[in-house]
């Protein structure tokens, strides 16, 4: 076979994988192809209309997993079963238009044919933000079995799919290998479609789109670009997880920044007990300069920065959970840890009253008078001071992580102070 043509599937087959077959037949010399039609998860007519297929396309092969294995390990798993020099990813929603025949092959093949350092080829070329570089997107793509030999297949870290695209292209980079797009591209009406010289149609993320076969699409895309960064653009990946500078983000192995490293090793030298309870925990990382025999339980509102603390393992006994402090339903704790998190809540001072219940000790800190608009659009509550904290032993911990016993004047090498508080039930 000249071509291996590799379709994953997931239901949708009489919306999707039919009328791309049926294109396909339409508009390509079939003696050329190899088919394979990767179905996974499929609880609609797909293999029924597989076993309809196997009668009429002689160099058809199928792969079947019945449960939903993901984007990536569908492809791979045709990939696998492919033996073609030419290899084609192409999504099920994908419709070829009125052409000679093959003409959408040999516009991909084109570039292969004229420089022998190409590898992948397709129809449209992004840029990834989060990985900072050029892609060829995946709904219709050419690789060349070499670059298959040299860097292995698609990363099946992405699952469901997003990303593993990007991914891919840039090993083929490093390997030395070549990707362009075929298409010229013109701008249409709708911002979201493009009109070109290469005859296909893309409705685009059809699958992961019906929420009735994939379930917070956003949010898995948004976990993939992640995956993605943290492999390929590690800046970006603390950039976004610090949601526009609005936590402090450390992973294992990082230094921190002398203010958070002064504000837990104050916590460490103040805790009561060892059954401790963090609120706003971030990536985890201030249990490290906590004491090794505690008991910890660390919350944030974001499941994405929970996965991350729970990744880095940080010591035994730490357990990091996805809740909304307002709706959680508190235990009773030794001590509860509370950092630059009241003036985050429109309810913040009596979210630190509630917590005063449930404590021996509560350690907080928070800015001291900050104006409005000085830390951006995440503060809700502004001109904290001293007024505010009633029964709470208060200090102040400067921009460079010095803590006193006074303010240190605001200034040019000091622009903000925070204080730093105890509360303790006698």
């Amino acid at each position: 076979m000249k071509y291996t043509i590799v379709i994953p599937t997931y239901n949708n087959c009489e919306k999707y994988l039919k009328p791309c077959v049926d294109s396909l037949i339409k508009w390509s010399t079939m003696e050329d192809i190899e088919l394979v039609i990767s179905a996974n998860g499929c609880t609609d007519n797909t293999k029924a209309y597989l076993n309809y297929l196997s009668t009429s396309i002689p160099n058809l092969k199928t792969v079947w997993n019945d449960s939903a294995i993901g984007f990536a390990k569908a492809t791979n798993a045709g990939i696998k079963v492919a033996t073609a020099e030419k290899i084609i990813l192409l999504n099920n929603d994908v419709l070829l238009l009125e052409q000679q025949k093959n003409q959408w092959l040999h516009q991909l093949e084109a570039p292969f044919l004229e420089d022998s350092n190409f590898g992948i080829t397709g129809v449209i070329k992004e840029y990834s933000e989060p990985a900072n570089t050029e892609f060829i997107i995946f709904f219709c793509a050419m690789i060349s079995r070499n670059v298959f030999d040299r860097i292995g297949l698609l990363d099946e870290q992405f699952e469901v799919g997003g990303s593993e695209d990007t991914d891919f292209c840039i090993r083929a980079k490093n390997a030395g290998f070549k990707f362009n797009s075929v298409l010229k591209k013109i701008p249409t009406n709708n911002p979201k479609w493009y009109s070109g010289n290469f005859p296909i149609f893309h409705e685009g993320e059809g699958t992961v789109h019906d929420s009735n076969l994939v379930k917070n699409w956003n949010n898995t895309f948004s976990i993939n670009s992640l995956k993605l960064a943290k492999k390929h653009n590690p800046e970006w990946y603390r950039w976004k997880l610090s949601n526009n500078y609005e936590r402090a983000v450390f992973l294992k192995g990082d230094s921190v920044f002398p203010r958070e490293t002064q504000r837990y090793q104050w916590a460490n030298h103040n805790l009561y007990g060892n059954k401790i309870l963090e609120i706003g925990c971030s990536t985890g990382y201030g249990v490290q300069f906590l004491p090794n025999d505690i008991e910890y339980l660390g919350l944030d509102y974001d499941p994405i920065i929970v996965s991350v603390a729970n990744e880095q393992y940080w010591k035994p006994n730490c357990e990091f959970f996805y809740a909304d402090i307002n709706t959680y339903k508190l235990e009773q704790y030794d001590t509860i840890i509370a950092f630059e998190v009241i003036e985050h809540l429109d309810n913040g001072l009596e979210l630190a009253e509630r917590l005063k219940k449930h404590c021996k000790r509560l350690l907080i800190t928070c800015p001291w008078n900050e104006p409005k608009g000085f830390w951006g659009e995440h503060h809700k509550l502004h001109g904290l001071n001293e007024s505010h904290f009633s029964g709470f032993s208060i200090k102040y911990i400067s921009e460079h992580g010095n803590i006193t016993e006074q303010a240190i004047p605001i200034n040019e090498s000091n622009r903000c102070n925070l204080m730093i508080m105890s509360f303790t039930n006698e």
